[in-house]
């Protein structure tokens, strides 16, 4: 399937009171902010770590961190989701922005700067 085939099949299912930018931008942040809590949770139960600022998972509780990496992948679909629906009703495609992003990334690898550091690929 590509990105343009998810996005027509997700907006099938988006309730009409749904199809405006303040719900779609409102509640994307509300998607990105599940899924992140689900991480904070399980380092607060200790069943994932940080260590140097990077996230440590030990196998010795792998069996018990396959339900949150389901439910991990549950909530990135609902961000996508919610992604491809801001897209929507800005009128953009998301093979588009994606190869927007690609492109932006490209020029930033070859300028030196895919730091993201602000290098004036594109003027505002």
């Amino acid at each position: 399937m590509t990105l343009n085939e998810y996005q027509d099949k997700a907006m099938g299912t988006c309730m009409q009171s749904c199809d405006n930018y303040s719900y779609m931008m409102l509640n994307l942040v509300g998607e990105v902010g599940e899924f992140a809590s689900r991480v904070a949770k399980a380092i607060r139960s200790e069943k994932i770590k940080i260590k140097e600022n990077d996230i440590c998972i030990s196998l010795d509780n792998l069996e018990e961190l396959l339900p949150l990496d389901e439910e991990l992948k549950l909530e990135a679909g609902d961000i996508l989701w919610q992604l491809s629906g801001l897209c929507h009703v800005m009128g953009w495609k998301l093979e588009d922005v994606a190869q927007a992003n690609l492109d932006k990334l490209a020029a930033r690898k070859q300028a030196g700067t895919i730091d993201g550091n602000g290098d004036g690929i594109y003027e505002r």
